[in-house]
């Protein structure tokens, strides 16, 4: 594919044990002397595809959202040693910032509080409570050597950080609801 002065060219490892396909991004030395002198720039490996945060996790959360998209793309690349690491901290994101718009006057005391203690003192509703202290302890196997849950994977922590999700969104829409529509 061309671009004024830029050009792209789809290619793959020729390794067999690889093959992973990529674009190459090439571009002129110098349009005005020579249009085809071409110089390479850099490897595009493609987009990650992001996870779908409800708008109301967005607006609650925007580093929660960043660093757990940051985790997908890991995942997605075969990162998946370091993915989990980040997928527990945009949990810890999303429950102090669920927190602290709980409690603002505890801002300060839950930015600095370890995240088990913050579940354990200041998360109220049992369904959040349950999700999110089960995605802590999982998240932490994937920051320590020796794994406490060695039939559960990264796989198990991402539906428990969904269901977390889920219930933080029904609450902020309930909460919501009541707001517009009182009795």
């Amino acid at each position: 594919m061309y671009n004024r002065g830029t050009l792209y060219a789809f290619m793959s490892c020729p390794r067999p044990e690889c093959a992973i396909g990529f674009a190459a991004e090439y571009s002129v030395i110098n349009y005005a002397l020579n249009p085809r002198e071409y110089i390479f720039t850099r490897i595009i490996k493609g987009s990650p595809k992001k996870g779908n945060t409800p708008v109301e996790i967005s607006d609650l959360s925007p580093g929660f959202e960043k660093i757990y998209n940051q985790s997908f793309h890991a995942e997605q690349i075969g990162l998946d040693e370091i993915a989990g690491v980040g997928y527990r901290k945009s949990l810890e994101f999303l429950i102090k910032d669920y927190l602290i718009i709980k409690y603002p006057d505890k801002k300060e005391d839950i930015k600095k509080t370890f995240l088990g203690i913050c579940i354990n003192n200041w998360v109220e509703d049992p369904k959040i409570k349950k999700t999110t202290k089960r995605a802590a302890w999982l998240g932490n196997d994937h920051t320590h050597y020796v794994k406490k849950w060695e039939d559960k994977d990264l796989n198990d922590l991402k539906i428990l950080i969904q269901l977390t999700v889920n219930w933080v969104q029904s609450e902020l829409l309930t909460n919501e609801l009541d707001s517009s529509m009182p009795e």
